[in-house]
């Protein structure tokens, strides 16, 4: 008797954009100085549950054979979620515990500074093969680069929650949020309709 297939994978992605839009939205509230430094844990902890089901998501995509997409969702998942939430619990943790510890035992932020820059450098290599697929993504993988940088500016040198650079980040991944949130809905919307219904921008590459 023949083994019956089972049926291919859906795509992962459009609910990892989803996940990246609220949380450019919670970066935009800290950032911005909307909500006070007590707000961390909670995104830490929002942040680390993503980078769960982006990993997960993402070695979907990598099964579905999509190299790009399933890049993207690791990356996302492991250093924008993973590695960002953990460094936020730890800093809220030592904050609450660790006031009056010596300042050697004090959270170095500069290091997630340098972990920003590390994520700046991934979404730019990544220009190309989006550039590919859709201006649109080539140019919000910029906007997005361009917010990771300004937030590294911001931990190298200690700047305050609403104050530049963070003010400049915040408004950045705001505008990052918007894109990602449509993008989701077109891949759903198109997938769903089995049409183009939503466009998405033309390849900017051939």
């Amino acid at each position: 008797m023949a083994e019956e297939k089972s049926p291919p994978a859906a795509m992962g992605t459009p609910a990892v954009l989803y996940m990246v839009g609220t949380a450019c939205l919670m970066l935009f509230a800290l950032l911005y100085g909307l909500v006070d430094p007590g707000a961390i844990p909670l995104i830490g902890i929002t942040f680390v549950i993503c980078a769960v089901a982006c990993l997960m998501l993402g070695m979907v995509e990598l099964r579905r054979g999509d190299i790009l997409l399933g890049s993207i969702d690791m990356v996302f998942g492991a250093l924008i979620f993973g590695a960002v939430g953990l460094v936020l619990c730890v800093v809220a943790w030592s904050w609450a515990n660790l006031g009056g510890a010596p300042a050697v035992l004090q959270p170095d932020l500069k290091m997630a500074g340098w972990l920003a820059v590390g994520i700046t450098v991934c979404l730019l290599l990544f220009l190309p093969a989006v550039g590919k697929v859709s201006w649109a993504l080539f140019l919000f993988f910029i906007v997005l680069a361009a917010a990771v940088a300004f937030a590294a500016g911001g931990f190298f040198v200690g700047a305050a929650f609403g104050a530049f650079p963070n003010n400049v980040a915040a408004i950045l991944f705001l505008i990052f949020a918007a894109f990602v949130y449509y993008a989701g809905t077109v891949f759903i919307v198109n997938t769903v309709y089995q049409a183009p219904k939503l466009p998405i921008g033309k390849p900017l590459f051939k």
